[in-house]
């Protein structure tokens, strides 16, 4: 398949006086590229008990391991769902798996970013509540919250260089190969 950069995703795809096209095109176009492993589950959305939109995973040997990445896009920022809420923000009991990673894509910015940290940030600054509506989402955090913290893990879309980009998606590849390594 053909690897498309970051500048042009933004172009093609990314016009914000229009609707953009979301989380699971990204994953598709632009994503899918950066791993050298083909993953084993992409957005299943809580299904089959996995959590993340990529997701690696090693079930050989009766030893399951995984990473796995949540991806968000939005223009200036974006929200969690509301299991995503429950689960990963405001249940103290975590028996379910966070993801690894965040992945998210906003008008300005690509952040790659260790879930823990953000996760740490997110509940200092948004401070979650259990959703118990039906639906209903988080609230949402912005791209100007996470460049004050997050400045090393951001590159902006016009001006990074799909080398330094790349860079950032070799240490997450070597931590997928790590989950074959018994």
């Amino acid at each position: 398949m053909e690897k498309i950069s970051l500048s042009e995703y933004k172009k093609y795809y990314f016009d914000t006086e229009k609707c953009i096209p979301g989380e699971h095109h990204f994953v598709a176009v632009y994503l899918l590229n950066k791993f050298k492993k083909i993953p084993d589950y992409l957005n299943p959305d809580g299904m089959k008990g996995k959590c993340g939109d990529i997701v690696f995973e090693n079930k050989n040997k009766n030893i399951e391991k995984q990473l796995s990445i949540e991806v968000k896009i939005g223009k200036k920022g974006f929200c969690f769902s509301k299991n995503e809420t429950n689960f990963w923000f405001v249940e103290k009991n975590r028996k379910k798996a966070l993801p690894d990673y965040l992945i998210a894509l906003t008008e300005n910015y690509l952040f790659i970013i260790e879930w823990k940290k953000f996760s740490d940030l997110f509940i200092q600054l948004k401070k979650p509540k259990k959703i118990e509506s039906k639906t209903g989402n988080s609230s949402r955090i912005y791209e100007k919250e996470l460049l004050d913290v997050f400045i090393d893990n951001s590159f902006e879309i016009d001006t990074a260089k799909e080398e330094d980009i790349e860079a950032c998606f070799d240490k997450i590849n070597k931590e997928i190969e790590k989950l074959w390594m018994i």
